[in-house]
């Protein structure tokens, strides 16, 4: 399982993230400086791998915000609840600006 999950990693995160064609705010090759550590214009496998840990960990501190019993499972109750509070911090942050 471990082996598929690094795969999919692997395989995943340099065409969206690092190319900067995920849609998320950054812009155009934003991600890619962000991983490019050492500024030398590409990204090592050490530079990539770190890149995916970072993503892996934001998505697990947000994965364990969501699941609001703390049972280890997302039901689509606690997903739901997750958006509409995020979308009503949205809105009260641009009421604010």
């Amino acid at each position: 399982m471990r082996h598929w999950i690094i795969f999919t990693a692997l395989a995943l995160v340099p065409v969206w993230s690092l190319a900067g064609h995920h849609g998320g705010g950054h812009d155009k090759g934003g991600m890619f400086k962000h991983a490019d550590l050492d500024k030398n214009g590409s990204i090592s496998l050490e530079e990539h791998e770190a890149a995916i840990q970072k993503m892996a960990d934001k998505r697990r501190k947000k994965f364990n915000k969501m699941d609001a019993d703390g049972d280890g499972a997302v039901t689509m109750e606690e997903a739901k609840a997750q958006r509409k509070e995020m979308h009503s911090k949205h809105m009260h942050k641009e009421a604010d600006e």
